[in-house]
């Protein structure tokens, strides 16, 4: 894995086209395929025997910490799977949102584009998409402590906002990263969210 991740940023023979590199994780640990119980096997056998050991308690945090990389990894990847140049790569059709523009109040005469005293009112209307009132719920269904909870809350709503305001590609990115130690709960949302970019 650390020969792999490193092999991105030189070896451009290994990885000549991102999809090869989205490839090259597909049997990796980056989708488990490694004994994820370790940690609780370690910590049973040494209440059983009624030791303490720093060792142990070393090994757990870091396996734990080697977990949340694997999710950012792999949150990483579907990112990449998103964009338009692996869809391009891939023969996948690529399809951008476009707003749509809703002109009135215009009776009798015509909108004249590029000429002096001529005024058109032009509205837009905004529908939040349901999946961000579906993650809120998959949050407070979760049974997280209260402290949780509210940070997850508020990462969700910082990123409907900018789906309306604008800048939600760099929240998307930030909300990856801030909620990738929860990455079961966010996990079955995030072809949908990365589906408004």
């Amino acid at each position: 894995m650390y020969d792999s991740l490193l092999a991105i940023n030189y070896d451009f023979s290994k990885y000549p086209t991102l999809t090869a590199l989205v490839e090259a994780f597909k049997s990796s640990w980056v989708y488990g395929g490694y004994n994820q119980d370790v940690p609780i096997t370690a910590k049973d056998t040494c209440n059983k025997y009624d030791v303490n050991l720093w060792s142990v308690d070393q090994m757990v945090t870091l396996f734990k910490s080697q977990e949340r990389l694997l999710a950012a990894v792999r949150i990483t990847l579907q990112m990449l799977k998103d964009s338009d140049l692996y869809k391009m790569e891939n023969g996948i059709q690529t399809m951008k949102q476009v707003a749509g523009i809703h002109i009135s109040s215009v009776s009798g005469s015509s909108i004249n584009i590029n000429s002096a005293d001529a005024t058109a009112s032009i509205t837009t209307n905004y529908n939040e998409p349901a999946i961000f009132a579906d993650l809120i719920s998959a949050i407070k269904s979760n049974g997280f402590d209260s402290e949780t909870e509210a940070r997850l809350v508020d990462n969700v709503q910082a990123l409907a906002v900018s789906h309306q305001k604008g800048g939600f590609t760099e929240a998307y990115r930030d909300f990856m990263q801030n909620v990738s130690a929860h990455i079961t709960v966010f996990g079955p949302f995030i072809a949908g969210i990365s589906a408004l970019l």
